[in-house]
């Protein structure tokens, strides 16, 4: 989870400032997918399992976290939690 968190906080910190290499779109596919089956939230209990099952390269998890947070695909709560906001999530 520290890896999913780190890039979760980094991304809600400094993403107008970031200028990462476009993650491919198969990795975001893959990350949506891991969260939706997680329930839709990103926790500290349950990030390792999500980063796990996207089976994206640690390396690329920053990009893809930035693409789906700044799109408002992924939305930052209070508690530092991360929460889908796609329709399988509404």
């Amino acid at each position: 989870m520290i890896r999913v968190a780190a890039a979760i906080a980094l991304c809600a910190l400094a993403a107008p400032a970031i200028a990462q290499q476009e993650p491919d779109p198969e990795d975001v596919a893959a990350m949506i997918t891991a969260i939706e089956e997680a329930g839709c939230v990103i926790t500290p209990e349950n990030g390792e399992t999500i980063l796990e099952a996207s089976g994206i390269a640690p390396e690329d998890v920053s990009a893809v976290v930035e693409q789906l947070y700044v799109s408002g695909a992924l939305m930052l709560r209070d508690d530092m939690s991360a929460e889908l906001t796609n329709e399988a999530c509404s």
